[in-house]
């Protein structure tokens, strides 16, 4: 068993790692608080210009935007008044079938967005943790900075492959040449001061561990008072947040967040499919089907395959499979499959692991699969399940073919 010194030493050198993370999570509290969040959604709908396969594009880009630094489930309920206008427009223009489609676009976007950046899914903390348990060679190659060189891109294909799902499959005939009118939903409105000063935070905040991960490549040393730098900047960020009292601005003064305020609401019919998720999970659990399921899916990797074979089907497998089971049961029972199948096949485990990670987030098929998911078809009232479930099959494909064809070349390369 390791000393307390080693423990010791281990969480200060990843104490960077840790603080971004958690600043991360004050980030989004900190956007919420501002309503940055309804701002930057009301800009993308004008840009849409009410017509209806560009509002599912624009639905889709910012959903996918919001949710690379802030959770699924706040991205989806900003969104959800926004759809539920929008769903009524189209319907006093004659159009049905719009509720289903306007809901997919939004849990397609707040999924894809869990890929875009190293804070965007908790999951990505668990994979860390599995490479640092496995200690897997280049883990300290991937940065804050450098995962956009990949991911950036990924999220681009994934947007534009989810509108092709809901505007191409998805749209129903008659919403087609039909245009809304978004000045009602998206309300034209400049930002306040309080608004400005959250978004300086916010770049402050991505601009410090960008730095810091340009200066740990390329600084020799830097290594090494990384750490200490960087608990200073957590807590120059924490003053600013909760101490230093913050321009006045949309009926509020005093600092930006309290520590009360860090607690949101949840819409009561999105709670109870919540709650209902939360059963079933433990029902899975309990029983353990979980278990018996992933080790199953195991064991199908095993065996001599191609190393791109063996690749997308840990994708596929990881995807389907969080459709009905625990994301975090899922990640963290196939964060060992894939490292120990990467080394069985001559392969370098941690691009497999990385795309472990990320297909875990493409949770684009069923109510069941996540909590935003639940909450947004809870919400939308109207919603058809073998719609959703259909569509969401087509874009799980598509998805397990685009990590497959872009991870398994871009990694290696990079890392």
């Amino acid at each position: 068993m390791e000393s307390l010194t080693d423990v010791t030493a281990y969480l200060w050198g990843r104490l960077p790692l840790i603080l971004l993370f958690a600043c991360g999570y004050l980030v989004y509290q900190l956007m919420a608080a501002t309503r940055i969040t309804d701002g930057f959604v009301a800009w993308a709908l004008r840009r849409s210009k009410g017509k209806a396969s560009r509002v599912l594009l624009y639905i889709i880009a910012a959903s996918a935007a919001l949710s690379s630094f802030i959770p699924n489930t706040i991205t989806v309920l900003t969104l959800i008044p926004m759809l539920k206008r929008l769903d009524r427009g189209f319907a006093d223009r004659g159009v049905t079938g719009m509720t289903t489609v306007l809901m997919c676009s939004a849990i397609y976007g707040a999924a894809i967005g869990g890929m875009g950046s190293m804070i965007g899914s908790p999951a990505n903390a668990v994979l860390f943790a599995a490479l640092d348990l496995f200690e897997v060679a280049g883990r300290d190659h991937v940065t804050f900075l450098n995962w956009f060189v990949w991911s950036v891109p990924l999220v681009a294909a994934f947007v534009l492959a989810a509108w092709f799902v809901a505007a191409g499959l998805g749209l129903p005939k008659s919403a087609r040449n039909v245009v809304v009118d978004v000045s009602g939903v998206a309300v034209a409105a400049g930002a306040d001061a309080r608004q400005r000063y959250g978004a300086r935070l916010f770049w402050l905040y991505m601009g410090y561990f960008v730095l810091e991960a340009v200066a740990r490549e390329n600084l020799p040393g830097f290594a090494k008072i990384s750490p200490a730098l960087s608990l200073g900047f957590a807590v120059v960020f924490l003053f600013l947040l909760f101490i230093r009292r913050a321009p006045s601005g949309g009926g509020r003064s005093g600092p930006l967040l309290t520590v009360n305020g860090l607690l949101y609401s949840v819409p009561r019919r999105g709670l109870v499919f919540i709650l209902a998720l939360a059963l079933l999970v433990g029902i899975v659990h309990w029983t353990g089907l979980d278990h018996k399921t992933v080790v199953l899916a195991g064991e199908l990797l095993k065996g001599d395959m191609d190393p791109r074979l063996l690749f997308l089907l840990t994708i596929v497998a990881v995807i389907f499979l969080t459709e009905g089971l625990s994301n975090t049961a899922v990640v963290a029972a196939f964060f060992t499959i894939a490292h120990y199948a990467a080394q069985g096949h001559g392969m370098d485990p941690l691009p497999l692991m990385i795309a472990v990670g990320v297909s875990s987030t493409c949770a684009f098929m069923t109510p069941i699969a996540t909590t935003s998911n639940a909450l947004a078809f809870g919400e939308m009232k109207g919603a058809s399940l073998r719609t959703m479930l259909g569509l969401g099959f087509v874009l799980n494909c598509l998805g397990a073919l685009i990590l497959t064809g872009w991870l398994s070349w871009i990694l290696p390369r990079l890392y």
